[in-house]
């Protein structure tokens, strides 16, 4: 029986495919063997992140990190690893407190690319980190102000302003731990030499209270830059003058002038607004107000665009008439004008001493005939009664010699 079982042809065909078989099987395993390998820099990935931004949480350190995962497969799924992205996701929907976190990482937690199915055996040996760590904190937003410094130099003959910057305040938001740290942010300019004033956006430092720099990657600021202008001007020393009006038989050549505190301020301003100031005129002294020596307190103005450095608002100008002869006469051709409708007027006074000034031999040349009272009665109020009015004295005659002085006498309407 057996004898005809090896001797049948098909015997022989069965025992040649079980023989295929189960080289195929050996050459299988073979050609596919299970290995154990490292997959170094996987991705943590945080899922419900909006959850915990809902609650005012965030993820402060940790929020980017990788790990390195020790497996065991064979050797296809090796390859069809290496062809996609492994990643490690850590859901965060859960968390409801700030506070330091620790995830173990298991096989339910990490993910492998579309081609990986379940009938792929996958054995996790180890992982490095055997824990994902982060820290939750409470996210905060606060303004601080924003200080400026300047530690350059202008160039000599130029004067700084104030420094100032747009906005003054701004917005941190991050971490409350670091937040509350922050007590101002800080921009600092160190230009040297300046010519013109400075105007640029800047980046600016996040500062505690004792000045150290705060710093995170969780900071966010708003706006990330800020708007620095340092006005830079020319200096200039200008003189301080008076126009002296001839009067009362003086001129500018017999009349002494002193300035004080001093007789010139300094003033800032731009290149061309500095550029065509000689002088800065004090205003207007009409010389026959001047009897001997006066004193005038006359205000420094300047242009809206400039600046007195000197801080001096004032000055006192003293002028003294000298080289000229003075004398008193009598007058009395007093004479009056516009009256009022419908009124009569009269001049109480019937005489007033005039001092007259010039230069000596011209000063007794003249005659009592020459001097001439004139009263204006235009701007007087028409009601009955005597007033004093002011008058003008006259000097007919004589172009080196004048009238010293104010003068007024009593009238009467009626």
């Amino acid at each position: 029986m057996m004898k005809k079982i090896t001797d049948s042809r098909w015997f022989y065909i069965l025992v040649s495919i079980l023989m295929a078989f189960v080289l195929w099987v050996y050459v299988g395993k073979d050609a596919n063997p299970i290995t154990t390998s490292t997959i170094r820099n996987v991705q943590v990935v945080y899922s419900g992140l909006d959850v915990l931004e809902e609650r005012g949480l965030m993820i402060s350190e940790g929020a980017s990190q990788t790990v390195s995962l020790n497996i065991q497969a064979r050797r296809d799924v090796f390859n069809r690893i290496s062809q996609g992205e492994v990643t490690v996701t850590i859901d965060v929907s859960s968390i409801t407190e700030p506070g330091e976190q620790s995830v173990p990482i298991t096989t339910r937690i990490i993910s492998y690319p579309r081609s990986i199915t379940s009938t792929d055996a996958i054995e996790l040996r180890y992982t490095s980190p055997a824990t994902v760590d982060f820290t939750v904190s409470r996210w905060k937003t606060k303004e601080v102000d924003v200080q400026a410094a300047f530690e350059g130099s202008v160039a000599e003959g130029y004067q700084r302003g104030e420094i100032t910057v747009t906005p003054q305040r701004i917005s941190i938001s991050g971490p409350e731990e670091l937040v509350d740290l922050v007590d101002h942010a800080q921009v600092t300019i160190a230009q040297d030499g300046l010519t013109e004033t400075y105007s640029e956006q800047c980046a600016y430092s996040l500062v505690d209270l004792d000045g150290g720099v705060v710093s995170g990657s969780n900071l966010k600021t708003d706006p990330e830059s800020v708007l620095v202008t340092l006005p830079v001007e020319v200096l200039k020393e200008v003189p301080l003058t008076v126009n002296l009006i001839e009067g009362g038989g003086a001129t500018a050549e017999n009349a002494k002038v002193t300035i004080e505190p001093a007789d010139t301020i300094m003033v800032s301003g731009s290149q061309s607004d500095l550029e065509g100031l000689k002088e800065i005129s004090l205003g207007d002294i009409d010389l026959s107000d001047v009897y001997g020596t006066n004193t005038f307190v006359k205000e420094i103005e300047l242009a809206p665009e400039l600046t007195n450095v000197s801080g001096i608002t004032e000055a006192k100008v003293t002028v003294t008439i000298q080289g000229l002869a003075t004398r008193t006469m009598k007058v009395d051709n007093i004479e009056i004008i516009n009256k009022p409708v419908g009124y009569q007027a009269e001049a109480i006074t019937k005489s007033c001493s005039v001092l007259i000034r010039g230069p000596e031999e011209e000063v007794n040349k003249v005659t009592e005939s020459q001097l001439r009272i004139v009263a204006d009665l235009s701007n007087t109020d028409p009601s009955t009664g005597s007033r004093t009015v002011p008058v003008k004295v006259y000097l007919d005659g004589s172009s080196e010699v004048g009238v010293v002085g104010d003068y007024s006498i009593s009238v009467s309407l009626s």
